[in-house]
């Protein structure tokens, strides 16, 4: 009971913090705004490897930067790079000819276009929540650690949505899609 009330209390005070926050929507006067971030990538290795995720291409943990530019009021174009770590799959040894479940290191180069939602809707709350949707391309090198080592290109492309939560100059955001990204979390900075 002790707990119950303890809890009560924190999420009432919690609450009433909440409007006092003094956040802008998603890119008001600034015409940038730039994130970091972790998640998971799923891209397509070129030559073709099909041990992976979805039997083609491989998953990579991803620690990503982006930059988001404001080109209009609803609209944001940017770039994404980073790095991913590709530890499950197989992967084929140009050398012998055979697979090798090894780690493969990816440093993804790409470019993304966001429309804003709640800001073509004029929705109060836009001021702190900002929802988006998107699409992502991009490719880079990706280096092969196993056996005889080895560099391969990779290639991606597909959509995204998210969420951010403004307080005041920093957010908090998630992303789902595919491409750049299937989960995505971090922090962004105007």
């Amino acid at each position: 009971m002790k707990t119950t009330i303890t809890t009560l209390i924190f999420v009432l005070l919690f609450l009433a913090a909440v409007p006092k926050i003094n956040a802008q929507g998603w890119c008001q006067d600034r015409p940038a705004m730039y994130s970091l971030g972790m998640g998971g990538s799923q891209v397509l290795f070129l030559p073709t490897q099909y041990y992976g995720f979805g039997n083609v291409g491989s998953v990579a943990l991803a620690l990503n930067i982006a930059g988001e530019y404001k080109v209009h009021r609803l609209i944001g174009i940017g770039w994404q790079t980073g790095l991913d770590l590709f530890t499950s799959g197989y992967y084929r040894n140009r050398q012998d000819g055979f697979y090798y479940s090894s780690v493969v290191v990816g440093i993804p180069i790409g470019f993304k276009a966001n429309f804003h939602i709640l800001e073509a809707t004029r929705a109060q709350i836009k001021d702190r929540l900002d929802v988006y949707a998107g699409i992502n391309f991009g490719g880079g090198p990706a280096i092969f650690t196993g056996p005889g080592g080895g560099l391969y290109g990779f290639i991606y492309r597909g959509p995204q949505v998210g969420v951010r939560y403004w307080f005041d100059k920093v957010a908090v955001f998630g992303e789902l899609g595919w491409g750049a990204t299937f989960a995505n979390i971090g922090v962004t900075f105007r």
